[in-house]
């Protein structure tokens, strides 16, 4: 703004390039001459604090302009940074996601490598239902994977429910956390069998209760609950949960167990489909 003000004012380009004549006139007239006339003295004595005026604006400009050159150059290189400094912190993000990717898919396939029994293919939750506890799943493996309506759907931490329904290359899974599943499970160490029903409770949403207990069962808080293979659906000893409560039921003669399930439905990414077990 500057420099295009001074370039405007036409007045003090004259009165410049006047003082720069008189100056040039002067210093050639003088050069082989031993001394200069009382004309010369007195032009060099008002011509001299205008050169330096002039020479001192022009510097202070030519510095000013650099200054500007240089700032524009610190923003140009600021946003430059910007622009690397956000490309790092996403290849990061990436990086810590595959990180835990790959410790998530390593604890799978040990499982998998332990299970002998069963013939399983991974699966990626690709969707859930609406809701604060999903009580469906959709992964991404269907009939063209060989997964069919009634198989049972796990992880390396435990049971997740039973595949309800299947397209070519999806299925739907309903969790046990669900109100209308059902799964008969056994206390390990007791051996007493019960039913695990999702609940329909807000308060113990996303916990199970093991009902039919029988009432002289001396089952304890902490007893790890396990599937009994009864019904054909789920094999026997996967993992469902551990106890948290054990209460009579109104009529006293048995008791249920709420059970917190071993799997975390919130986070659920991966899980097996068992296409075939040992009791089938």
């Amino acid at each position: 703004m500057v420099l295009n003000t001074i370039l405007k004012n036409k007045r003090l380009w004259v009165i410049v390039i006047i003082i720069a004549a008189l100056f040039l006139a002067i210093t050639v007239s003088k050069s082989g001459r031993k001394g200069i006339t009382g004309l010369e003295n007195s032009v060099i004595t008002v011509v001299k604090p205008l050169q330096k005026a002039v020479f001192s604006g022009t510097r202070g400009l030519i510095e000013f302009v650099e200054t500007i050159t240089q700032i524009g150059n610190l923003k140009e290189e600021n946003l430059e940074l910007k622009k690397k400094l956000s490309l790092l912190e996403s290849d990061i993000v990436r990086l810590k996601e595959l990180e835990l990717e790959n410790q998530r898919l390593r604890e799978m396939l040990n499982f998998k490598e332990q299970s002998h029994l069963y013939e399983m293919e991974g699966a990626k939750v690709i969707g859930r239902n609406p809701g604060n506890w999903f009580e469906t799943i959709l992964i991404d493996k269907g009939q063209d994977s060989g997964i069919a309506v009634n198989m049972a759907v796990v992880t390396d931490k435990g049971l997740v429910g039973r595949v309800i329904d299947t397209g070519r290359n999806w299925s739907k899974v309903l969790l046990i956390i669900d109100q209308r599943s059902a799964v008969s499970g056994m206390v390990q160490r007791t051996r007493d069998n019960g039913v695990i029903k999702g609940q329909i409770d807000p308060i113990d949403m996303g916990n199970c209760k093991m009902i039919y207990l029988p009432a002289e069962s001396n089952i304890l808080p902490g007893d790890l609950v396990i599937s009994s293979g009864l019904g054909g659906i789920f094999p026997k000893g996967l993992i469902i949960g551990k106890i948290i409560e054990i209460k009579k039921e109104e009529n006293e003669l048995l008791k249920y167990a709420l059970v917190r399930p071993s799997v975390d439905f919130q986070r659920l990414e991966e899980v097996f489909v068992i296409k075939k077990h040992g009791d089938q």
